[in-house]
């Protein structure tokens, strides 16, 4: 059986997300441990309980019209330097967690980022103990939930140290990220249930209600066990024949992690302008003929979608809106015909991150270009906030 999440103890954006257009990174110290750790017992923190309920809410508000409802939201992350400062003293001892130890300065070579003497914000210090998340449907909401559950930090046993701050991007760009293409299409679903016999991620049902894809949360998305997302639960089988096989649980590295995960931040530039000049010169050096591809389609065979989300294995040559972002089938496809990477190049970003059914060393194209089922497990990499988390 699927395990039953504990849905009040697992905080928001882990298993299920953390609805915001806005949002405030509040980076702290613990100056005093005893008033932070009588600060925490009375904290409210944004649960998965929370974020089903801002979920059913948002639902049913858009069956009557477009307005925003309210979504206040506080997550909260330590690093391994603040654990130690509150008094969880098993973090030295763990093993398996050195990246999270040593920060991410600490990897500095196997990422390839600059220098941390250059970082504009964040340098490493021992003194970054963690991270509020505040997040809400507009800013005034963000400055609510600061001012009622956060302040004053001094009486509550923490200090400022650095902040950023960020917001979606306004119509008719909602939910695409900089360089203009559609964000977060393929996101998996999550085995496991968050009542007695309700599922967090249903299987799809036929005409009939019937179970038909019971492996699948919607037309191509993947229902993956919550071990790879979240501490305490069965993960995936790397060596098994198919996705629903259960592999072995994810035991939190210390107590205090379990129901809890991982949540990495990184401060990226992205260059936009520049990405799409190169995309231009690409495209005009390519030998003229009767495929070449234009900027669009370049930089379409780059991402493996194109801007509105409509995957480039099934709108090969030109933008597909009906097969984009927000339809069933955006992600319903599979790479198997188009082993030898003539449709989706092989250096296409989502075919990189997420190869579906591709085989490693074989270029044999299948038949059918989408099954709903998966032949063999692939690795997913996520990354979120965790209920008594922890940041790298």
């Amino acid at each position: 059986m699927e395990p039953l999440f504990p849905i009040a103890d697992i905080q928001g954006d882990i298993l299920v997300g953390l609805p915001k257009r806005h949002e405030h990174l509040m980076f702290f110290e613990v100056i005093d441990v005893a008033a932070f750790k009588e600060f925490l017992e009375r904290l409210d923190i944004t649960s998965m309980q929370d974020c089903l309920r801002f979920r059913d809410e948002i639902a049913a508000q858009k069956q009557v019209g477009n307005a925003l409802i309210p979504t206040p939201g506080l997550n909260i992350a330590f690093t391994a330097a603040g654990l130690v400062r509150i008094g969880v003293s098993q973090v030295s001892g763990a093993t398996g967690i050195d990246a999270f130890k040593g920060g991410m300065a600490s990897r500095q070579a196997v990422l390839n980022d600059p220098p941390a003497s250059s970082w504009r914000s964040l340098r490493p210090s021992k003194r970054l103990h963690g991270v509020f998340i505040v997040t809400g449907a507009t800013h005034a909401e963000v400055a609510n939930v600061m001012s009622l559950r956060l302040a004053p930090p001094g009486a509550n046993g923490w200090r400022l140290i650095d902040e950023e701050v960020g917001q979606v991007r306004p119509e008719p760009v909602l939910g695409h990220e900089h360089f203009g293409y559609a964000d977060g299409v393929s996101q998996p679903g999550i085995r496991g249930r968050i009542a007695e016999t309700v599922a967090l991620n249903p299987g799809l049902k036929d005409s009939n209600g019937q179970d038909s894809e019971p492996d699948q949360a919607a037309p191509g998305q993947d229902v993956l066990w919550p071990g790879e997302f979240v501490f305490g639960y069965p993960a995936q089988n790397p060596g098994a024949a198919s996705f629903p096989e259960k592999g072995p649980e994810r035991t939190p590295p210390i107590p205090f992690m379990l129901n809890g995960s991982f949540l990495v931040i990184r401060r990226l530039a992205q260059l936009v302008p520049e990405f799409n000049a190169s995309v231009k010169k690409a495209s005009q050096s390519l030998p003229a003929s009767s495929d070449q591809a234009d900027p669009d389609l370049l930089g379409a065979q780059l991402v493996g979608r194109w801007k509105s989300g409509a995957a480039l294995i099934q709108a090969p040559t030109r933008d597909n809106r009906a097969l984009g972002d927000n339809t069933p089938d955006a992600n319903k496809f599979e790479f198997g015909g188009d082993r030898e990477g003539l449709i989706c190049p092989w250096a296409a970003h989502i075919r990189k991150t997420y190869p579906r059914d591709d085989v490693r060393h074989d270029t044999s194209p299948r038949r059918r270009m989408w099954t709903g089922r998966r032949r063999s497990p692939r690795p997913i990499a996520c990354c979120g906030a965790g209920s008594r988390s922890v940041l790298s």
